[in-house]
């Protein structure tokens, strides 16, 4: 019999593949617009965020909740090892060191998908950004000298 170690990779290793998958079968029916179907993962891990970690969005400035979003990802559930956000012209630019997703997302753009659109942290900061009513365009590129990432939000 595995071992409980034993058992988690393996569990682990099913669930990868099975994101995997899905993130190909979206990619291939829809092209760039499967960036539009991830939106409701942003939703509902914003959900999570504001009722569980005590995110505030309401009222608050775009550029100080896509902060206290990334210090969460970054100090709470430990998705990336340092990251920053930062204003640029018409929107930001948000790029994050050591990304824990790294090995999967290399998985996935192995399959054909061109961008990562399945990015947690990038979806979660549109969700937030929509639900203050500000549109954006998302763009996002792997940076390999870090296993890191860097994403655009640019206002519509």
């Amino acid at each position: 019999m595995a071992s409980e170690e034993e058992k988690k990779r393996q569990l682990v290793r099913v669930l990868s593949l099975m994101i995997e998958g899905l993130a190909k079968g979206i990619y291939d029916l829809f092209d760039d617009s499967a960036f539009a179907l991830m939106r409701i993962v942003g939703t509902d891990l914003l959900e999570i965020m504001q009722k569980e970690m005590g995110l505030e969005i309401e009222g608050e400035n775009p550029t100080d909740v896509l902060n206290e979003l990334l210090r969460i990802w970054v100090d709470e559930i430990g998705f990336f090892d340092d990251a920053t956000v930062k204003e640029i012209e018409n929107g930001w630019m948000i790029e994050g060191n050591r990304c824990k997703g790294w090995n999967l997302t290399q998985k996935i753009l192995a399959t054909g998908v061109k961008q990562p659109f399945t990015c947690p942290v990038m979806n979660t900061m549109n969700a937030a950004l929509a639900k203050m009513e500000v549109q954006t365009h998302m763009n996002i590129e792997p940076i390999p000298e870090t296993r890191g990432t860097r994403f655009t939000l640019t206002r519509i």
